[in-house]
């Protein structure tokens, strides 16, 4: 493989070039997530040929903020560059980028960097990468996240500072009512990590993934997340067996921490009440589904790549 860079750009960037580049790779990538950062700094730190990468890495974060999806569904509108939207942002990667991510990828693999489908009682630490194959499904985390976001907007558009006034948001409120419909019945995109399960892995504990929101690709979106599917990601949380990990960096995200902590302290009751008034908009949000905590034993990965 021929290296084009000279000068600063060379004295910084030392390709290695790996037999195994030459001799084949696996299938191609088609990532509808893609944290390219990275992926490219993991590259990078084991060693793994980038083709021009700090070009790669320019171009994919000019078009990520100038991005913006803000709106409802497929009729969001594009945000200009260096506005603060506050919805989910996409960007998209050219033919060749694709390629360049899944020679990136399959060399990480090759220099064993990724433990690909770790199964029975392998040892997992914290940063590990990680590649596992399952069935991807959003928690009652996420679903109630938008909830609480929704109710944290009315707030502040409501002037409201008293956290007792939550108990007096009606549903049947016709504010309260558009604001919920906006976000489940027609996919209003907000600007949330998702909290994802995955079933069918080869772990032999519970697994669940990270997604933050703003690195999406084309027309993928958090509400296009569940289903089979292959994750890379890095270990962000381990829990062990009869430990717990509160939810609150998903379910409250946006509140400030010490009302999230005031929060924590009784939401778990609100929340049955809370999918008690989702059931009644016919949303379907299963009782022993993850709420305010995760039991352990448990992992849980910060997304790097889906596909």
């Amino acid at each position: 493989m021929a290296t084009h860079s000279t000068g600063a750009r060379s004295s910084l960037m030392t390709p290695v070039v790996s037999a195994y580049w030459k001799t084949g790779a696996m299938a191609l990538r088609h990532p509808s997530f893609l944290d390219l950062e990275t992926l490219l700094s993991q590259a990078e730190y084991h060693n793994v040929d980038v083709p021009v990468a700090q070009d790669i890495v320019e171009t994919t974060a000019r078009k990520r903020s100038g991005g913006g999806k803000a709106g409802i569904g497929p009729l969001a509108l594009n945000g200009s560059a260096g506005t603060d939207v506050q919805f989910q942002s996409t960007y998209s990667l050219a033919p060749r980028e694709k390629a360049t991510v899944s020679k990136v990828i399959d060399g990480l693999i090759h220099e064993k960097a990724v433990s690909v489908n770790p199964a029975g009682e392998s040892a997992l630490t914290k940063d590990a990468l990680v590649e596992i194959e399952g069935t991807a499904r959003i928690t009652a985390a996420s679903v109630m996240s938008k909830l609480f976001f929704v109710f944290r907007r009315l707030m502040l558009e409501r002037d409201i500072d008293d956290l007792s006034e939550l108990a007096n948001l009606d549903a049947n409120d016709a504010d309260v009512a558009q604001a919920i419909q906006r976000v489940y019945l027609h996919n209003e995109l907000l600007p949330l990590p998702m909290l994802l399960e995955i079933t069918d892995s080869p772990l032999p504990h519970k697994v669940y993934i990270n997604v933050r929101p703003g690195y999406f690709i084309d027309e993928a979106s958090a509400d296009c997340l569940e289903g089979d599917m292959r994750i890379l990601g890095s270990v962000y949380r381990l829990v062990p067996q009869d430990e717990y990990r509160v939810t609150d960096e998903w379910l409250l995200h946006g509140w400030e921490f010490m009302m999230r902590r005031i929060m924590m302290v009784q939401v778990q009751d609100d929340l049955r009440e809370v999918t008690q008034q989702l059931n009644r908009l016919g949303l379907d949000v299963p009782d022993d589904d993850v709420h305010a905590y995760i039991s352990g034993p448990a992992v849980v990965l910060d997304a790097v790549a889906l596909y």
